[in-house]
């Protein structure tokens, strides 16, 4: 797969959790109290990141099963109870609902306010938050956290979970550009390989140094340590 020019790119969606959002940070405080009072003994950072390959592992057999799409914040309960079963951790319905809702700290990483508002300066681009959270849920992202976008689009529109091709295609549709014009931003490489395989240009975001990989060989339209050297780039184009 050849790689986009970006200098056409009129338009950036923007992955939320894990790309913008911290996980880590917004949800360990939470989880340590919990976890503490539970005799846990292991890395709470862990379990948290556990939580995230499990959400995004039921939200993909959630695309495969052909029925109306399970909301992500059901999605996220669930699989957070289940997290807890496996680790042989008491818990109850309240236990969950705390920790996903008011235990919870929703916190953008250091770069996400800066970089996305010099990108936002240009006017050289409609930017838009694509995810896999419910759209009521990014609405309120979007104006509690003030991350510099003009919209939300949510994989709840397109009834299908990223890297579901319909997802992609919705946002495309939405933006009303061809997909070579618009490019897609994340810290996962899955999901710039789905953006990808939809027409759309992909920057992934390598925040932790861990190698793109696609097995058909192809790499990321533009791979950088974070959201500035994006913003810089761009920039330049």
């Amino acid at each position: 797969m050849q790689k986009i020019p970006l200098r056409p790119v009129r338009a950036i969606t923007f992955d939320l959790y894990g790309t913008l959002l911290d996980l880590v940070a917004s949800f360990a405080s939470g989880f340590d109290e919990f976890l503490n009072a539970k005799g846990f003994s292991g890395s709470v950072d862990d379990v948290v990141v556990a939580w995230e390959a499990s959400y995004l592992h039921e939200s993909n057999v959630d695309s495969l099963l052909g029925r109306p799409r399970t909301p992500f914040e059901i999605v996220r309960r669930v699989t957070l109870s289940q997290l807890f079963h496996k680790l042989k951790i008491a818990h109850n319905k309240d236990d969950i609902e705390q920790l996903v809702t008011t235990k919870a700290t929703p916190t953008l990483f250091p770069d996400v306010k800066e970089h996305l508002t010099r990108l936002q300066s240009l006017g050289r681009y409609q930017m838009s938050l694509l995810s896999n959270g419910d759209l009521e849920s990014l609405d309120r992202a979007v104006s509690g956290l003030g991350i510099p976008v003009d919209s939300a689009i949510s994989a709840e529109q397109a009834g299908y979970y990223k890297p579901h091709a319909r997802v992609y295609q919705h946002a495309i549709k939405e933006l009303g550009l061809p997909g070579d014009r618009v490019l897609h931003v994340a810290a996962h490489a899955w999901d710039i390989r789905g953006a990808r395989a939809t027409g759309m240009a992909g920057a992934y975001i390598n925040r932790n140094d861990i190698p793109y990989v696609d097995v058909d060989g192809s790499q990321a339209d533009l791979e950088v340590p974070g959201l500035g050297e994006l913003a810089d780039r761009l920039t330049q184009t």
